[in-house]
């Protein structure tokens, strides 16, 4: 039980099982990195398929994915909580239709952090495998401690008790949303929590029941059943929180956390654990690793371990040991509950042996000084966190209107803003940061300009930075765009795709050629000629690729259609498509249009 010598990576969350495909998919998370997300679809879309791990750096691979997988994978995150990528990139744009921010009802936080997926086998659509997944990691690029539960089954037709909160849950996520859900979004919510309901979970090895809670709907605290031991593993605390939980056992073993947590309980309250403990220096710096590199480390797992009677009742999610998540009842979290027989899982003393969670974990020390922060930097904080939320739940929009060959992007609010003592800048993600213009125009409710841009870095993800003396919080929005340029995804594709040889290249891999990584990447000239085959003259011909898809599989020429359709839009002085394609490609569409 929880042994820190077997660990897993999300990635094998995310690959379908053999001989299946990924048909829909939702996650959830309190903080979200774009950067992270954009890794999403590329393994759903090309590591699950065992293609060439190395052409994850290839961006015509990434926009591919971000097509194939961005209409079927939704993630709801805390609004206000989507961090800035350390460097601009044209295909965050691509993710405003994946990401829809959401608030907790009760004024906290939301922060969940679930992944379920529905995989289907390709020409059998009925067979559908589901995968829930109940995690204390948000997606970001944290190097940290966490936990994880992955459950696997098939839905069946009756509902099933122990799932009701859960699958309740994912059915009602796009009501937490601060904007209009699009309607297929809607729709795959309640489709994956209805069949959340009725799925049949496989146990994991030894534990006989699963079963899930869902905090956060309605103000109201939550109490484990009384136990005989207990142990707290949470990397965020709170007297009050503590007092609740101890009351619950008859003997709380241990409280593990993070030193400087442990370091501002009281004496006494540390007192009312046999143990109190924290990851060793190795595990806590990951043997070394420079941790500055690492938005966050060290502990960051949720956990309750009781003994109740011949029983082991295991919690794993999102719930840290605070008032705001147990107590008052304001956070939306989600925990999943194991139960089994402590003689088939083990107990609290097996989870602290030396060959369990133990063995990285050592004794709290009582000298640890307690950090203080100063009357200056608390101010500061308090100010740019009220700002934050002023931001929050301000009514902005993104307005695009065209300037020249370019656009000229407009923020805007219906509503002044209230800063206070904070300095405000804003710029869209798909540029530097060193763009960003003063936004203190919000305040009177009045426009802010951006600046002009290009078609293809037209986006609603807005970077803010909001800065007092000199503290500063950066974060994103993902804002509604005003007149959206038609041409926009065209002039994307373009963009990735460069020249003809870029071209070339991504017809071979839609047409499912493998080698098409041969072709360089960028290094062909715009005006050069139409290339039939391998730039190095090798492999099979363009040509040959096309016949061969008109015979056995005519989706991937339905894919080229809607990729020469996209690069058709808009601006095409500078055009990637040749012409002695598209006079080929006019034989085939008509031979495709009789074929129907």
């Amino acid at each position: 039980m929880l042994n820190p010598d077997k660990r897993s990576m999300v990635t094998e969350l995310l690959t379908p099982p053999p001989g299946m495909v990924l048909d829909s998919a939702i996650a959830t998370t309190y903080t979200l990195d774009p950067t992270t997300l954009l890794t999403v679809p590329l393994h759903l879309a090309w590591l699950s398929s065992g293609e060439d791990k190395a052409l994850l750096s290839d961006g015509i691979r990434l926009f591919e994915a971000l097509r194939r997988i961005g209409e079927n994978l939704t993630v709801y995150t805390d609004r206000g909580r989507i961090h800035v990528p350390t460097q601009a990139h044209p295909l965050y744009s691509l993710l405003e239709t994946m990401i829809v921010e959401v608030r907790a009802p009760g004024g906290g936080a939301f922060h969940p952090k679930i992944w379920v997926l529905r995989f289907v086998k390709p020409g059998a659509e009925t067979e559908i495998s589901l995968r829930l997944g109940i995690l204390s990691r948000n997606l970001t690029t944290d190097r940290s401690w966490d936990l994880a539960l992955m459950l696997e089954g098939k839905p069946g037709r009756k509902y099933i008790a122990a799932n009701r909160e859960i699958g309740e849950f994912i059915r009602d996520l796009p009501t937490f949303a601060t904007s209009k859900v699009p309607k297929a979004r809607e729709a795959a919510a309640a489709l994956l929590g209805d069949e959340v309901r009725r799925t049949q979970w496989d146990q994991p090895a030894g534990w006989d029941e699963v079963t899930f809670h869902v905090l956060g709907r309605s103000r109201r605290a939550w109490t484990p059943p009384p136990s005989k031991h207990m142990v707290i593993i949470s990397p965020f605390l709170t007297a009050g929180a503590l007092d609740a939980l101890r009351k619950t056992t008859k003997s709380p073993i241990a409280l593990v956390s993070r030193p400087d947590q442990l370091a501002a309980l009281t004496t006494e309250m540390r007192g009312h654990f046999a143990r109190c403990l924290v990851l060793d220096e190795a595990a806590e710096s990951g043997n070394g690793e420079d941790t500055t590199l690492w938005d966050t480390f060290g502990l960051h797992a949720k956990a309750l371990i009781l003994r109740c009677g011949w029983n082991t009742r295991l919690f794993v999610g999102s719930l840290n040991a605070t008032s705001a998540a147990m107590v008052q009842g304001h956070n939306v979290e989600v925990w999943a509950e194991l139960v089994g027989k402590s003689s088939k899982v083990g107990c609290v003393d097996t989870l602290l042996a030396g060959d369990g969670l133990g063995g990285v974990l050592t004794a709290f020390d009582p000298t640890t000084p307690v950090v203080e922060m100063d009357s200056e930097q608390k101010q500061a904080e308090l100010a740019l966190e009220a700002a934050r939320s002023a931001l929050i739940v301000a009514p902005l929009s993104v307005a695009c209107n065209r300037h020249d060959r370019d656009w000229c992007l407009t923020l805007r609010s219906t509503a002044p803003v209230t800063l206070g003592p904070v300095a405000i800048f804003a710029w869209p993600l798909s540029i530097h940061d060193e763009q960003a213009l003063a936004a203190d125009g919000l305040v009177e409710g009045g426009d802010v300009n951006l600046g002009v841009v290009a078609t293809a870095d037209v986006t609603g993800m807005i970077g803010f930075i909001l800065k007092k003396g000199s503290f500063d919080v950066r974060f994103a929005l993902n804002l509604p765009l005003e007149n959206l340029p038609p041409d926009r995804d065209g002039a994307l594709a373009r963009r990735i795709i460069q020249n003809r040889d870029g071209f070339l290249r991504y017809l071979l891999m839609l047409l499912g050629n493998l080698a098409c990584e041969e072709i360089g990447e960028g290094n062909g000239a715009a005006g050069a000629t139409m290339t039939w085959t391998m730039v190095d003259g090798t492999g099979p011909t363009l040509l040959e690729e096309m016949v061969r898809a008109f015979a056995r599989d005519r989706e991937r020429l339905d894919d080229v259609k809607r990729l020469v359709d996209c690069l058709s839009v808009g601006d095409t002085d500078h055009d990637v498509v040749p012409v002695e394609f598209l006079a080929v490609w006019d034989v085939f569409l008509q031979a495709m249009e009789t074929r129907k």
